[in-house]
């Protein structure tokens, strides 16, 4: 009986994810857009920005973590620095599974695109060791690159363009 929960767990969370992205795009489309576009112009640059801040975030949480035991106030600025690096995650992801679906499935609508690439990356890091220790860490990887560096294009180009005016 515990193994059909899980099966049946292991599928609604798939179906949540994957709703969660197309969700995601589809309320913000022009910065998924935008993280797309940064994603196939800068692919390994994506992979070691996104490496090196998602190192050094987790460190930074768990150091916050560790310090709330003695002062739980350090909770309420490692939840944020979390939150704030999960929603960046979300926004990754949508652009990477619109990414992979572009170059999976290019004859198909937008949505089932979505819905299948969604469905084959997350299905691919459940795979035992590859995909728990490779193939899901790259992906996290380059989604958290690629909302990096839109970000810093994004702030660079304001810059600019309040210099030009």
């Amino acid at each position: 009986m515990q193994t059909l929960f899980l099966i049946l767990f292991a599928i609604l969370s798939l179906i949540a994810l994957v709703a969660s992205l197309i969700f995601v795009r589809g309320l913000f489309p022009i910065r998924v857009e935008q993280v797309h576009q940064t994603l196939e112009n800068n692919w390994k640059r994506s992979f070691w920005i996104g490496l090196l801040n998602t190192i050094l975030i987790t460190i930074f949480i768990l150091g916050l973590g560790s310090l709330a035991d003695s002062a739980p106030i350090f909770f309420i600025p490692a939840f944020g620095i979390y939150s704030a690096f999960l929603i960046g995650i979300l926004f990754g992801l949508a652009a990477f599974v619109n990414y992979l679906g572009s170059q999976l499935f290019p004859d198909q609508p937008q949505v089932k695109k979505e819905i299948r690439a969604g469905a084959v990356f997350l299905l691919a890091s459940l795979l035992p060791v590859v995909g728990w220790f490779l193939l899901f860490p790259y992906g996290i990887s380059l989604a958290v690159g690629a909302v990096v560096i839109t970000l810093f294009q994004n702030r660079q180009n304001r810059k600019n363009q309040s210099l030009a005016d």
